[in-house]
């Protein structure tokens, strides 16, 4: 019996491997076209003002002058790269990295301008913004806590039971609910970054037409790299989603194992 249930789950485990395989060959090349698309763009220049005066002016217009722009600390170069830019609403600013603050490209002030967009949801007290401004600093490590929530639980019980192998009991079961509930939180707001960034984009191109702040010739592709980011954001939930179930199937491997 037992037999039967490892080769199903080797099957299985095998099959959502695959998956992650084609998923990650896919998100990659979402990846890379989002770099080449920004490399490009970030050969063109727009002459005036850089990516930080634009985005100040934005803020300015729009009436949120108290919310500052400014450049990312190396903290978040080193530890949390993927969110170097990005808007705060506990710090109150749009945190920029070097290279985008101070430059006058296309790229440069599409992703400076696109945080602009966030700011807006945020002070309108739009929900989805509200709830992941709430949650989502809690949630950046999901789904990689996932196992080691668990694991610590066990550890626990172990330590409690006086490490006889296999005696796990109500620390396990709290903290595989703790594990549980951190994870749906976080794949919420995983699943918000989608719709939010790309309102984002149309709030922030909507205030640059209307307010003419770069010339009209560089519109096109400025709102291009707002739909292209989205992509991103899409292929990275789905990943995060793959990589939860080998979580999963991984801990029911080795539990069914043990038996």
């Amino acid at each position: 019996m037992f037999g039967d249930l490892n080769i199903v789950l080797v099957i299985l485990i095998c099959t959502v491997i695959g998956f992650i395989l084609i998923l990650g060959i896919w998100g990659a090349f979402m990846q890379w076209s989002v770099f080449f698309r920004y490399q490009a763009n970030n050969r063109r220049q727009i002459p005036g003002k850089t990516a930080k005066e634009i985005a100040e002016e934005m803020l300015q217009k729009l009436g949120y002058g108290d919310v500052q722009v400014r450049r990312t600390s190396y903290f978040w170069l080193f530890f949390f790269y993927k969110w170097g830019n990005r808007y705060s609403p506990r710090r109150n600013a749009i945190f920029l990295y070097r290279n985008i603050l101070n430059k006058s490209t296309v790229t440069a002030i599409a992703i400076a301008t696109q945080k602009v967009g966030l700011v807006m949801q945020h002070r309108a007290g739009e929900k989805k913004m509200k709830f992941r401004a709430k949650w989502e600093v809690w949630t950046r490590l999901a789904p990689n806590m996932f196992v080691p929530i668990i694991t610590l639980g066990a550890i626990i019980d172990l330590i409690i039971n006086g490490g006889a192998v296999g005696a796990f009991g109500i620390v396990t079961l709290v903290f595989v609910g703790i594990a549980i509930l951190y994870t749906l939180i976080a794949f919420y707001c995983l699943y918000l970054i989608i719709p939010t960034e790309r309102r984002a984009g149309q709030l922030a191109f909507e205030t640059i037409a209307k307010y003419n702040l770069i010339p009209a010739e560089h519109f096109d592709r400025v709102q291009g790299l707002y739909r292209v980011q989205v992509n991103v954001y899409i292929a990275d939930f789905i990943l995060a989603i793959l990589n939860l179930v080998l979580d999963i199937l991984y801990i029911v491997a080795k539990v069914a194992s043990n038996r």
